[in-house]
């Protein structure tokens, strides 16, 4: 198993511990959705949590090095996978909170800007969309995702500059909602995630799905530029 799953009260916590840096494969991809399954059918489960079990890493997204070496029929349904995780992180109907405890790139940061409330640590890690350096498009469904928690003109600068930002800078843009100690980050996330999980759940759901709805829209439409890159790339070394 590449999640561990833990319980505080009616909080339950995943961590992610998949590889030193929690790099998206399909595997991966599997487990995290069988987290979710469970924490969304346990009625006592009034939060979610998502960390990094690592020190240093939340997460870095695609494992790019997993991908090319998987057969290319693989590649459409495990990249599809992905972009179904993303949507389901942003419009899960219970709260969810991100402890951001390290680096958190690309789909690593989708995760965490879909989430409800974002902690991170004060003193290490970068936030980063790096799509333009890697030399693939960024979805227009990443993009409203991004653009709905930062607005339009700072999507904008990440996506065109690759800009990694420090927890400092996260804060100004609205990245993150709150930067503590390393060691606080659990607590404070805790914290918020009983406050958020406080509400009335029915209602809670409802008011995320309306504010959302616009963005979900696009997150859910199938656009594969990605996937048409990789595959393209995978022709081309064959």
């Amino acid at each position: 198993m590449f999640v561990d799953l833990d319980q505080d009260g009616a909080v339950r916590i995943i961590r992610m511990n998949h590889s030193a840096d929690n790099r998206f494969t399909q595997p991966f991809i599997d487990n995290l959705n069988q987290a979710l399954d469970e924490i969304e059918n346990d009625e006592s489960a009034r939060a979610v949590i998502f960390t990094g079990k690592q020190e240093k890493f939340f997460s870095t997204g695609l494992d790019l090095n997993w991908i090319i070496t998987q057969p290319k029929e693989i590649w459409m349904t495990f990249l599809l996978s992905v972009d179904a995780l993303l949507l389901r992180v942003f419009t899960y109907p219970k709260p969810a909170v991100a402890a951001i405890n390290g680096h958190a790139f690309a789909g690593g940061l989708f995760i965490a800007l879909g989430c409800d409330w974002r902690v991170m640590r004060e003193d290490r890690g970068w936030l980063c969309v790096p799509e333009i350096d890697l030399g693939v498009e960024l979805p227009p469904g990443n993009k409203a995702l991004i653009a709905h928690v930062i607005g339009e003109r700072r999507c904008e600068y990440l996506a065109l500059t690759g800009k990694r930002l420090s927890g400092q800078e996260a804060l100004s843009y609205g990245m993150v909602d709150e930067l503590v100690p390393a060691d606080k980050v659990m607590e404070r996330a805790l914290e918020a995630a009983k406050l958020l999980g406080s509400k009335n759940p029915k209602l809670y759901r409802l008011h995320k799905l309306d504010i959302r709805a616009e963005a979900a829209r696009l997150l859910a439409e199938v656009d594969p530029p990605f996937i048409r890159a990789l595959l393209s790339q995978g022709q081309d070394e064959n």
